[in-house]
């Protein structure tokens, strides 16, 4: 099993325009979780961490750097009073000005709404994640041994108890796992590595979750990291898809429905199992919207061809009579290993010694 660990800060980059947490990593991991090749860890501390921060911390900041960029053009306008005085160019910079300070303004107002609204599309967001998660609500034994981890001075290195009571939840969780492997994404490099991940806790994970830690600072990076998830996923999909084609076509309620139907099967015929094919021929053979189609005929025969005359490898697995009724049908001339050998077997039977 994999599972994945968002720092509580990461979370903020949901909210800026600017930063990290891009929709296309946010449906990457909701499809992640969904299909059950991740999970997703929210231990209480963080998911707290992110209550507090997105009210009060989060938004200070970015209302920070607004009013940084409004002290900037007031100054320039002072300085510009200096030199300029009276002038109508003094006049029309400061209009400009105004209305510069005047959208600050209203983007301050903005920012406040985007964090506190619960109704945000990040807030959204951020409550999506948090209902797919895997909420690790502390114990006593949680903190009781977060609190000997801190008061020993052992890693995670921070001046609050609450790095430590992230990673024995941590631990904890991911205990009862006969083996799991961990993505860290936390960009607190005193608590959690500087270069690469604390090796003390490195080893604490391995030895305690026999499995491995893969440390990333960046959000963008969790894609290079859940590749195989990914490959599965698509695999998946893949073949939710062929299955859906098959049905559609066994089911084909109208002569065009089946040809469009057929047809359909053609991007799959690479993937097409022996069990697929008898649905697909049974139902050539059984559904009249199909065999008394004029659109099916064509796609049917090239779904069946093989290489050389020969048919596909998976036909060979069909009865032989289930084939024969398929050709006759169909008019399909393609030859089978397994007829040709049943000739051969009875040819030999007939020679006298």
């Amino acid at each position: 099993m994999k599972y994945i660990f968002i720092d509580s800060n990461q979370y903020r980059h949901l909210f800026s325009l600017s930063e990290g947490f891009s929709d296309s990593v946010y449906e990457l991991l909701i499809k992640l979780i969904d299909s059950g090749h991740i999970a997703l860890l929210l231990p209480q501390q963080t998911r707290e961490e992110v209550e507090r921060n997105r009210y009060r911390h989060w938004p200070e900041g970015e209302i920070k750097k607004v009013k940084v960029k409004i002290d900037r053009l007031q100054k320039l306008l002072e300085k510009r009073k200096d030199d300029l005085g009276n002038y109508k160019a003094y006049n029309t910079l400061k209009k400009e000005i105004g209305t510069q300070v005047k959208k600050l303004e209203k983007e301050k107002k903005r920012v406040i709404a985007t964090f506190t609204n619960n109704r945000s599309k990040p807030n959204q967001k951020l409550r999506g994640l948090f209902q797919k998660a895997a909420i690790i609500n502390e114990t006593n034994k949680i903190r009781e041994l977060a609190r000997t981890r801190h008061e020993k001075g052992n890693p995670p290195y921070s001046d609050n108890i609450g790095d430590s009571l992230i990673w024995e939840s941590l631990l904890n969780e991911i205990s009862n796992s006969k083996k799991a492997n961990l993505i860290f994404v936390a960009n607190d490099k005193p608590a959690w590595g500087r270069f690469d991940f604390d090796q003390i806790l490195r080893e604490e994970f391995k030895k305690v979750c026999k499995g491995k830690v893969f440390y990333i600072n960046r959000l963008s990076d969790i894609p290079d990291l859940t590749s195989e998830e990914e490959e599965k996923i698509k695999a998946e999909e893949f073949e939710n898809l062929k299955r859906n084609a098959i049905n559609d076509f066994v089911n084909s309620r109208s002569f065009v429905g089946a040809g469009r139907n057929t047809n359909k099967l053609l991007s799959y015929k690479e993937a097409l199992s022996t069990e697929d094919y008898l649905s697909i021929i049974t139902a050539s053979l059984e559904n009249y919207e199909i065999y008394q189609s004029f659109f099916t005929a064509t796609p049917l025969k090239e779904l069946v061809s093989g290489e050389n005359g020969y048919v596909v490898r998976e036909i060979e697995g069909i009865d032989s009579e289930t084939w024969i009724r398929f050709c006759k049908q169909y008019g399909i001339s393609l030859k089978r290993q397994a007829d040709q050998k049943e000739e051969v077997s009875l040819e030999e039977e007939g020679i006298p010694f």
